[in-house]
């Protein structure tokens, strides 16, 4: 049988820079395709055009270039992933902004920016992959702007329905509680006749 010779230190150091660059052309392939997918953003998404429809109102620059109270329909747009949130509709454009929510797919994140004036640069205000991270910032964002005056929790639709969810969870929680107490009752009522049981053989 054919003892081949001991692998060279050369050979070595040959194979040992082989799998150091195979290493580092998976981590390159797969940073490529993580660059191809798509940033999600449907509870971005869901989040707008549900407050959307609620009679939310906050403090904007109105068009005379005055504080004024928007309800949200007139102040958020959406469309393809980018959703804008009008904070001044001033007649003067070197007053007029938005708050701009989009998606980067190339960045693989959801950027948070603030356009404000005549052919507006793009300002930072915040970036995550993470939905929730954005809709909170957003969130803080909005209740900074809430017109209390005009705002009233009784007339949300989606205060009421947050309350009716909330209740029956409880009761689903009660149900599956007390489910689980007559599924223990009946497993000791079982155990206890099995075990008279055979203390009644053991008897005889």
């Amino acid at each position: 049988m054919h003892n081949p010779k001991p692998i060279s230190p050369s050979a070595r150091y040959f194979i040992k820079l082989l799998e150091k660059r195979s290493a580092e052309i998976k981590l390159e392939q797969s940073a490529k395709s993580q660059l191809n997918q798509d940033v999600l953003f449907d509870e971005v998404d869901l989040f707008f055009k549900q407050i959307m429809s609620q009679n939310i109102f906050i403090y904007t620059v109105g068009q005379n270039g005055k504080k004024e109270s928007t309800i949200l329909a007139k102040a958020i747009f959406s469309m393809s992933q980018v959703i804008r949130i009008f904070y001044s509709t001033s007649f003067d454009d070197e007053n007029t902004g938005f708050i701009r929510i989009r998606a980067d797919r190339h960045l693989q994140l959801i950027i948070v920016e603030r356009m404000h004036g005549i052919r507006p640069k793009p300002e930072l205000l915040y970036s995550s992959l993470d939905q929730c991270h954005v809709i909170r910032f957003l969130i803080r964002w909005i209740m900074r702007r809430v017109d209390w005056s005009k705002t009233k929790l009784v007339n949300l639709e989606l205060y009421r329905r947050y309350h009716q969810e909330l209740q029956e969870e409880a009761e689903a929680k009660m149900n599956a509680a007390l489910a689980e107490q007559e599924r223990e009752r009946v497993q000791q009522a079982y155990e206890a006749h099995v075990k008279n049981k055979t203390q009644r053989r053991r008897v005889r």
